[in-house]
Parts: C-alpha cells; structure tokens; sequence
C-alpha cells in the first residue's frame, strides 16, 4: 500500500502538483508504518527544503514513527532538532516519547520526562496519565500508578474506562483481585461503564486464580449487561475451562461462540431432544425444517447464526485442542482439527505444535511425524517450536541421533544459512564427534542474532539420557567456552547423571553453576549430591562448603534439607568435632 501511495506522490511532482502539508502527513505517517523511518525522515526534510512548513501532526507523526519502531535515542535527536526549529513539542509529542521509553522498559527516563512535562506547566491529558500508569503497573508500582490515578482526578483530568482497565489488568497480573474488582465497581462513579476488554481482563485474572466459578459469573453477566463478549473474552474463558481440566464444557463454549450472542438461541438450539452442538446436527436441523416445508424457518436459523457476531478463531482453536491434548483427548483434538478446517480456518504452527505435542505424549511417535509430513504439504512451513518438541521427544526415546538430525534440516531450510558450515557439521556428527558438531554448529550460530540455545540444551538432555555421560560433560564445557546458557533441567539431568557415575567433582561443579546462574534446584536434586558427598569422609568438607553457599543464596535449609541427610550431616560433624578434640590432645 505505502509504494501505491509513493508511486501517487511521484506521479504528483512530475505533474508539477506541488503536494501540500497533508499530503506530506500523509506519506511520512504510511512510511513510519511501513517501519521506514528513515526515509520518513528524508522526505520531512525534503518537505522543508521545498518551502512547506511542516505542523504539529506532521513533527508529531514523524517522532512517533520514531517511537514506534523502537528508536527512542534517534526519537529525542529528532526532539532537539525540532525545538531548534522553534517547533514547541506539545502533550502529544511528549506522549510518544513517554510511550517509547516505556515499551523499551525505561521507566526511570519516562518518570524523568513526565516530570519535565508537569515542570513546564504543561497538563497532562488522559492519554498521557494512562501510557504512564500502564508503565507502572507493568513493573507492579500498583500503590504509584493508583496515586497517579488519584492526582489525576484531583487536577479535574476524569479517567476513562481504558485508564482503569490499565489499573484493573495490574492489579489482576499480582493476583490482588479484590483490588481489581473495586476499581470495576468505581468505574461508574465518573459516568463511564466497564466495557467488554475490562470484563475480559477480570475473567483472565480469574481463571489464572483458580476461581473459576467467578469469571463464569462475570461472564453470564455480561448478557444483562447489555456488553458483548468478544472472541477475546471467549478464549480467555476457554482457557480456564480447559485447564481445570472441564474440556466438555470448554467444547459447549466453542459452540455458544460459534452459535453467537444471542442467549435464547443458544438454549433452545443447545436443549431437548434434537439437540444442535456441531455443523453435523446443526446441517440436520436445518435439513428437517425445510423437509417439513418450514424453509422460512430454517433460513431465519441460518441468518441468526451468520448475524449473531462473535465468530470463533483459530486461537479459541488451538485453546481448545491444547486443553483435549493435556486431558489424553488426542482423537477429539483431531476431531476439532478437522472440523476447523471444514470452516474455513487454516492451521498455524501453534495447531500443528499442540497435536504433535499431544500425539507423542500417548506414544504415536508415527502418526506425530505424519502429522509434520502434512504440515509441511499443507503449506504450513514448521516453525522451530515444532522441530523442538520432536527433538525432545526423540531424545526421550533415547535417539539423540534423530534429534540432531532434526535440527540440521531445520537449518536447511533457513535462507541465509551458511551452506558449508552446515556440511562440516554434519561430516563431524557422521564420524561421531559430536563435541566438534556441536562447536562448528555453535561458531555458526554466535554469530546470528536469532540465536536458540533450546537444540544445545535438549541435546545435552539426550545426552544424559542416553548415558553417554562423557559427551554430555564435554558438551557442557562447550556450551560454558560460547558463553551458552545451560537451562535448569539441562543442569539437573547432568547433575544426576554425574552422580550415578561417580563424578562428584564435575557434579559439584555444575551445580556451583547453578547457583551462579540463579537457579534453585528441587530438594531431592541437591539431597541426592549432598548424601553422596558425605557418604565419603574425604569429601564431607565439600558437603559442607556446599551447604554454606546454597544458605548464601537464599536456599531455605530447614525444608530443604531431608532427614537420611540430616543424619550425615550430624554423623560427619561429629567427626571433625572428635578429631579436632584428638588433634587438641596431642
């Protein structure tokens, strides 16, 4: 669309129309959509070279475009550059620098810069109060954004709907949902109504608490109250549905959404004998209706379903197949797979994801790999979430083999992928040299910005798995050489691994490694390390330097610490305490 509209201007200037300042507006805003900046930049000032004056939407959408893009220091050379120019940034250029630092979690230069605004005599509006208050309750500053809120109303600024809906989705990410539905009840008080994404965020807040039965309420509620769920709000009870494990009543909410918002319709379609609850039975009825010559009726039918409004999407979906997956309901996952299709919605690579997940988890690895072939012949190119589940189920199954294969075929299919580096790999992974694989991989890999360390840490998974324990060291030293971060459960199969062994001097060693990336590890990954250290007497003293750096840390000792390691502990101590007595004797 924006080069239909360049070829527009060009064909203007050859035309000698001289274009105006809208037009100019016009073409700098497509191109800062177009993620064009820069030559949004070149023609606003070629627009000044031309003698047109530039105002303040045109300064404005040139430094949001900035913003937007996620350019915040080439956004405030651009401020300075129109303050030179005489041009007085207003709320509006303010608010959009506000919001660039605040997406790019600069909160402090935003507070900075808010505090300009009020220092200049400036007074902020609604949008500027609610950019910032989102920016606080995205840091969990609830108790700062609330007084902001408060300051506001008492500067005479009245906050909208979307202003709380900002603090009501806060409140409900920290779980404070009795704060939450306060502020849904002072809504009202300044003569404005929650609407359908404030009821949708309370149900998400609900649901991801447990409490069901509540966002059910709300949900029910909303027909009285005259405001449409929309799609969103299906999904998100949905959700909830299928994670409390009620998949049935996930799959009636499927087809409420499809039969629309119109309660009554949904009731008698839904109730007695010849019950509507899927396009077979749904086609029947109609069948029936017009076989009995009530063609009028069946055509209202119709016409009420396509008019009623919420349609659902691929993502209720995936919602949906995801909770049968969890549940063991992988057929009628596959049911519904086909059914969205029979709809006119295309599988993503999420669906495909979900069901290969699924299909592996109730061990038909061939009809998961079947599923890929189709994916790939539908059009679906797999993206490398699905690589990553084969890969971790093929290591599971102990064929690391396969899942470095994978991996490499995923990379073929990347453009831009180097050719030759991809062929020394694979040579060194032939003659089973799979630390040289993994470095040549890895001297790839460094050097693109989408780097994934997931393949290196699911294969040094499979590694252990396998029990091909020295190759899985060696590939964690590597991993450690490239400055690779080694994931938590990576750490805690090698850790196990290295103990069945009898490598308690590299076990201790990742699990030092551990403690310096953050991770606290489950009570029976480290009673397990502990118990075999002090089952030796020449390494008790590493037991107990051990424990030292873990209370360091922030491990609770008291509940981490099992009995049998208590016992070592206590039988260990008493040791040195008898041999310092004996020492103390001589």
């Amino acid at each position: 669309m924006i080069e239909d509209a360049l070829n527009l201007y060009d064909e203007m200037t050859q035309r000698r129309i001289l274009p105006t300042k809208i037009t100019y507006t016009v073409v700098i805003s497509g191109m800062c959509k177009a993620k064009r900046t820069h030559d949004a930049h070149r023609m606003f000032e070629l627009m000044k070279t031309r003698g047109c004056r530039p105002d303040s939407a045109t300064y404005n959408a040139l430094l949001d475009g900035f913003c937007k893009c996620g350019q915040i220091d080439e956004a405030f050379k651009l401020f300075k550059s129109f303050r030179a120019d005489g041009y007085n940034v207003g709320i509006r250029g303010f608010g959009c620098l506000i919001d660039g630092l605040i997406k790019a979690k600069r909160i402090s230069g935003a507070e900075k810069l808010f505090q300009q605004v009020l220092d200049a005599g400036l007074v902020p509006d609604i949008i500027l109060y609610t950019i910032m208050m989102r920016g606080l309750t995205e840091l969990g500053r609830m108790e700062d954004a609330t007084n902001m809120l408060r300051d506001m109303i008492g500067k005479g600024v009245m906050p909208d709907t979307r202003c709380y809906n900002v603090l009501i989705k806060g409140f409900c990410d920290l779980g404070l949902l009795d704060e939450a539905r306060s502020l849904e009840l002072e809504i009202s008080q300044h003569n404005q109504f929650p609407n359908s994404c404030t009821y949708t965020i309370l149900i998400c807040g609900l649901c991801r608490n447990g409490l069901l039965g509540e966002a059910q309420e709300i949900f029910n509620g909303m027909e009285k109250l005259n405001c449409s769920p929309s799609v969103v709000t299906f999904n998100a009870l949905i959700d909830g549905l299928c994670k409390a494990a009620k998949v049935d009543e996930a799959r009636l909410m499927l087809h409420k959404m499809e039969i629309g918002k119109n309660p009554s319709l949904f009731l008698r379609l839904s109730q007695g004998t010849d019950r509507v609850l899927d396009s077979a039975s749904l086609h029947k009825k109609v069948e029936t209706l017009v076989e009995s010559g009530l063609i009028h009726k069946a055509y209202k039918l119709l016409i009420q379903l396509a008019d009623s409004g919420v349609v659902p999407n691929i993502k209720t979906y995936n919602t949906l197949i995801n909770g049968m997956c969890k549940d063991g309901q992988v057929d009628r996952a596959l049911k519904v797979f086909e059914e969205l299709k029979h709809k006119g919605h295309f599988p993503d690579s999420v669906t495909y994801a979900t069901l290969i997940e699924g299909l592996q988890r109730v061990d038909r690895e061939g009809d998961a790999y079947k599923l890929f072939k189709h994916m790939n012949e539908n059009g679906c190119k797999p993206s490398a979430s699905v690589y990553k589940t084969l890969m971790t189920w093929s290591c599971r199954r102990r064929k690391t083999s396969v899942a470095f294969g994978l991996w490499l075929e995923y990379l073929r299919s990347l453009a831009g992928r180097e050719g030759e580096a991809l062929k020394s790999t694979e040579k060194y992974f032939e003659k089973g040299d799979f630390e040289m694989a993994v470095r040549s991989l890895l001297e790839m890999d460094m050097k693109l910005v989408d780097f994934d360390s997931g393949p290196y840490n699911i294969w040094l998974v499979g590694l252990c798995q396998t029990n091909r324990v020295d190759v899985a060291i060696r590939t964690f030293s590597v991993l450690e050489e490239f400055n690779v971060v080694v994931s938590a459960p990576g750490c805690v199969k090698l850790i196990e691994a290295l103990c069945s062994e009898g490598n308690l001097g590299k076990a201790v060693d990742v699990f030092l490694y551990t403690i310096e990336r953050g991770y606290k590890l489950m009570p029976r990954v480290c009673n397990g390390l502990l118990q075999r250290l002090l089952g030796s007497k020449e390494r008790a003293a590493v037991a107990f330097e051990l424990l030292d750096k873990m209370k360091s840390v922030g491990y609770d000792l008291n509940s981490c610490v099992h009995h049998n390691t208590r016992f070592l502990i206590r039988h260990r101590y008493s040791e040195r305490i008898s041999e310092n007595v004996l020492s103390a004797a001589r």
